[in-house]
């Protein structure tokens, strides 16, 4: 996060003064609770101080890791690189910018890019071979000391978990784990009132005909407190406790590895490693804790559970929409099921989950249908194909097809000269603003106060410019966007009719963004290209969005 510097002006001789900003970063939330971060950002205020530079700006990623590029700050840092903000950047040492000899460099060659002073260690940093290969030596001894301290870590706890000790303590319902102190390792004693629930959840499950839905139902209705202290008692918690070997007696370690997720929402997640992938049971480590249950219980259990998913085994079919669908109620994904072991259906995940419990205890409910996954399927295949693959239709809905004065040459290049205008009157002030706090004229909170408002003005104000710059450039391409309109939907018609499965499916994950499914009425959401562009890279080719309603008229059956 970026903060204006609680510390005022440092001035010092008669040397020049400079507009300094720093960059401080620590890898772990120990170190940030140990103060750690504190430590080096004063020891880079004494050294912006002993240079008689003025302190503007700090720029701070507590808990981030340096193998990373993508971190908060630095974002900012870099974004702020290309304006006047600052002259001069300090640095504690080259391994506060990146661990990877490869990212410091890219960091180091933006900056010097546009003219900024580099200080790392106290010492100016100057643009000359000498200096890249001392960066490039320390960033790879760095990567090599981060290796080596997680592999003795890790070499550590597995030797320790080798001889029968706990190293992964945490939260195991049915236990209180006791942490380690100086005289005694840490352990896990059996909580005797969640252990009855462990053991009454096994026996149930194993000598009577009860399902896992059957088995949170009976929980619930008998006010049976979850870990947390409340009675929602959810299906992967029941799961794992019915599959979990610690119960009775064998509680292992090492059997899954962090990995980093898929997910593009993770760019400012702390840590992307939020997906476990299971190790090869040859890799896992036995360590004995107490049993609450016996190996013949937890046997008979896993016996059941693997009858029960053969019999409920679903069908090998694919399902088209797959992914695609939301409930139009509780904005749930609808998934793909069979019901009464023939029909494929398409049902709202969150109103199923909800059937597993008892009524007292569901805070939302939802009513919005199943629907039988050929009439679905059928339906929005026709839309797409038969509505928005029309030419007529595209047209519509690209704004710059339509004939609005609003948006002709002349009101748009109007338009950009005055918002660049406004964009340099708002750097100007800025830059007013700066001398007034260097001056001492203008206090801290006054200053952060009006940065932040010029700043969400100019953020704003580039927006604007930047989609009038796009209305520009499309205007010129309006002959060449209507030809490809009508080449594109004839291409996409003519292919659509020798699709398979597979290949629809396909098809329609490029064009649908979303299905809303609301009782009897489908809205489908979703975006086509507008701009053929073979030689370029996908970023290139300009899109535009749909919105279609469709009333099944019946068509959609609730069941």
């Amino acid at each position: 996060m970026v903060k204006t510097a609680d510390l005022g002006m440092f001035i010092s001789g008669k040397k020049c003064m400079e507009k300094a900003v720093y960059y401080a970063r620590v890898s772990t939330s120990l170190q940030e609770e140990r103060g750690t971060i504190e430590s080096q950002k004063s020891e880079l205020i004494q050294q912006i101080k002993k240079d008689g530079n003025i302190l503007i700006r700090e720029y701070s990623d507590n808990g981030w890791s340096g193998t990373r590029l993508d971190r908060p700050a630095l974002d900012e840092l870099r974004n702020d690189v290309k304006t006047n903000l600052f002259d001069v950047v300090y640095f504690l040492d080259s391994d506060r910018i990146a661990r990877d000899s490869t990212y410091q460099n890219i960091i180091i060659s933006e900056l010097l890019k546009y003219g900024k002073k580099i200080i790392i260690r106290g010492k100016n940093y100057i643009d000359n071979p000498e200096n890249k290969f001392t960066l490039t030596v320390m960033g790879a001894v760095n990567e090599l000391e981060k290796a080596k301290i997680v592999e003795r870590l890790m070499r550590g706890r597995k030797e320790k978990a080798r001889r029968g000790k706990i190293v992964d303590g945490g939260q195991l319902f049915g236990y209180s784990y006791i942490k380690r102190t100086d005289k005694t390792d840490g352990y896990y004693k059996i909580n005797e009132e969640h252990a009855e629930v462990v053991r009454l959840i096994y026996e149930t499950y194993a000598n009577t005909d009860t399902s896992i839905t059957g088995l949170i139902k009976f929980l619930e209705k008998r006010k049976i407190k979850t870990a947390q202290g409340n009675y929602f008692w959810g299906r992967s918690s029941i799961s794992r406790i019915l599959k979990n070997t610690s119960y009775f007696g064998l509680h292992y370690f090492n059997r899954a590895e962090r990995i980093e997720s898929d997910n593009k929402n993770t760019r400012y997640a702390r840590n992307r490693k939020t997906k476990t992938r299971p190790r090869d049971e040859s890799e896992w480590i036995p360590v004995p804790i107490p049993a609450i249950i016996s190996e013949e219980l937890f046997n008979r259990v896993q016996e059941k559970i693997k009858r029960n998913q053969r019999m409920n085994r679903g069908t090998d079919e694919k399902y088209l929409l797959s992914g695609l669908i939301k409930c139009g109620i509780c904005d749930h994904t609808y998934t793909g099921a069979v019901w009464n072991t023939k029909k494929r259906v398409y049902k709202c995940n969150y109103r199923e989950k909800n059937s597993s419990h008892i009524p007292e205890v569901i805070k939302q409910k939802c009513d919005n249908y199943y629907v039988f996954g050929e009439d679905l399927e059928n339906a929005v295949w026709d839309v797409v194909i038969k509505k928005v693959l029309q030419p007529s239709i595209i047209k519509k809905y690209i704004d710059i097809l339509r004939d609005k004065k609003s948006e002709s040459r002349r009101k748009l290049e109007v338009a950009i000269n005055s918002l660049n205008a406004q964009i340099e009157n708002i750097n100007k002030r800025k830059m007013k603003l700066l001398d007034l706090y260097s001056d001492g004229l203008v206090d801290r909170d006054n200053y952060q106060m009006k940065i932040e408002e010029l700043d969400d003005q100019a953020e704003g104000l580039n927006n604007r410019l930047g989609e009038a710059k796009t209305k520009i450039e499309l205007l010129d391409k309006r002959k060449e966007i209507n030809e490809n309109i009508g080449r594109y939907c004839q291409t996409a018609k003519k292919k659509a009719r020798t699709l398979d499965q597979k290949q629809k499916r396909f098809f329609l994950q490029q064009i649908i963004k979303k299905i809303v499914f609301l009782k009897d009425r489908i809205t489908i959401i979703g975006y086509f290209p507008i701009v053929e562009i073979s030689d370029k890279t996908d970023e290139d080719i300009k899109h535009c969005s749909y919105h279609t309603c469709y009333r099944s008229d019946k068509r959609f059956r609730k069941i």
